[in-house]
């Protein structure tokens, strides 16, 4: 019992011993040094970011989407991403933000989180980095504003707004602009450009890192270098990736729309589809042999009454159809607009040339 009483009477010194260390603790780990550059930022480890450093820094936006919660500021000592999830406001490219934050470990180096923002007025945007794709595809220039080239494609993300793929040589990379897809951006597609954005990573649906992802903030951002499109009207003959061919005579092609090539190379039979009947598209594929479309309808309803062929070619209500049945079937062959033209399917050459190139027989 005396026992008992003597641990009794401790209590109270023990209770203020637990209180006072605890408070100790709690005071060390927030005990940090504000962080006034992003310099001091990305020297953090992802494991120190994970403290919560406190973080108070002026900075130029180069890339803002509050839709996807991504804001990525550059200062005179670096550049970093700011997860701006849940919040609404977008910020002009060149806007000048002061910005209280706390680290946060990211995808590839410390991030910003739970910011508060503050916008002090416009600023200047700063040069440009020139990377090749080689450069970005290492992870070297994460979240930093950058200028590379290449070849745009189109890209097949359903994200709702403009998508490419940049690609140079065995290097690509994908290409936002947060806006939906036009017509105006279809005429990218084939062309060598220079474009300007701000390099992040291409995470898929398990968190995988999978690539490289440009944050472009508008079109005026691809400056053409050559090998534009020459018109809308420029069409593109695709086939499945499996497909083998990469290269058409013009006169293949006309054999091809007159049922007269029946088979790919071996005993694999060619599934021809054809724009609707109407379209701009259709007419020019018929163009190539020199035929009206009540010519064509005449000459495909002789060849099957005849027993030449079973059926004409199938005519596809829409070019994204089109181009998604093409990407399912192996011997499948379609003629669509080169700026519908996926990154799912192969653009086959004819004669030689690309939509893209002078001479090219299909408009």
């Amino acid at each position: 019992m005396r026992s008992l009483k003597r641990f009794l009477s401790f209590l109270p010194y023990l209770s203020l011993v637990l209180v006072c260390s605890f408070l100790v603790c709690a005071h060390a780990q927030n005990d940090h040094k504000t962080l006034r550059t992003v310099h001091e930022v990305n020297r953090l480890s992802n494991i120190e970011a994970r403290n919560a450093y406190p973080v108070q820094l002026e900075g130029i936006v180069t890339y803002s989407d509050a839709e996807w919660g991504l804001l990525f500021l550059d200062d005179s000592t670096g550049s970093i991403y700011v997860n701006v999830h849940g919040q609404t406001n977008s910020y002009p490219p060149g806007g000048r933000l002061r910005v209280e934050a706390v680290t946060g470990p990211g995808d590839v180096g410390t991030v910003l989180v739970n910011p508060k923002i503050q916008l002090l007025g416009q600023g200047v945007l700063p040069a440009a980095e020139r990377k090749t794709l080689s450069e970005l595809n290492q992870r070297t220039a994460d979240s930093r504003f950058v200028q590379t080239r290449g070849v745009l494609r189109a890209g097949d993300q359903d994200w709702q707004r403009i998508c490419f793929r940049l690609v140079d040589g065995n290097d690509s990379a994908l290409v936002v602009v947060p806006q939906p897809a036009n017509q105006r951006s279809r005429r990218f597609v084939g062309s060598t450009a220079r474009i300007t954005g701000v390099s992040g990573v291409h995470i898929d649906a398990k968190g995988k890192v999978v690539g490289t992802l440009i944050f472009m903030n508008s079109l005026d951002d691809i400056k053409v270098e050559g090998g534009a499109a020459v018109s809308a009207s420029a069409l593109a003959v695709i086939v499945n990736k499996n497909n083998p061919t990469n290269d058409l005579r013009s006169s293949d092609l006309r054999r091809i729309l007159l049922g007269e090539r029946k088979f790919w190379s071996g005993s694999r039979k060619i599934v021809l589809l054809l724009p609707t009947v109407g379209t701009r598209e259709r007419e020019a594929a018929l163009r190539l042999v020199g035929m009206e479309e009540s010519e064509y309808k005449q000459y495909w309803q002789q060849k099957t009454s005849s027993g030449e062929a079973e059926i004409a070619p199938a005519a596809v209500a829409a070019n994204g159809i089109a181009v998604s049945l093409v990407a399912q079937a192996d011997d499948a062959i379609a003629v669509v607009p080169l700026g519908d033209v996926r990154e799912s399917v192969k653009m086959v050459k004819i004669d030689g040339l690309l939509p893209s190139d002078s001479g090219y027989p299909l408009h």
